[in-house]
């Protein structure tokens, strides 16, 4: 379950990041997860309760953002969604394998005190 180590350097990084804002209560955390990052949302949210205890962040909500996988097509620039079996640009019919969006994992906002 890798979803503790994420869990577990995310809130360091939410505490690094309070202290050089000084918040010195952290209510939210949001956090953007791609689609082919294989993360169970479940699981996250659960290692986020356990692991949040004694920390700027314990009570903090957690938001997360789901990405949809999102491609650049190499021969016409066309940008369009993609799934794990699909990746044909549906202007020109090309194969693409240039991702540009479903492995993220961030926080791109934290909200406190």
């Amino acid at each position: 379950m890798h979803e503790i180590s994420i869990v577990y350097d995310a809130i360091k990084i939410v505490e690094e990041s309070s202290k050089l804002n000084n918040i010195s209560k952290v209510t939210k955390v949001f956090m953007k997860i791609g689609e082919f990052t294989c993360i169970e949302e479940n699981s996250l949210r659960f290692a986020f309760e356990v692991l949040n205890k004694d920390t700027l962040c314990e009570g903090a909500v957690l938001e997360i953002k789901k990405s949809k996988g999102k491609a650049k097509c190499n021969v016409c620039n066309e940008e369009f969604f993609i799934d794990f079996t699909n990746r044909v640009c549906p202007k020109c019919s090309c194969y693409n394998n240039n991702i540009i969006n479903g492995y993220e994992m961030l926080i791109y906002e934290i909200e406190g005190e």
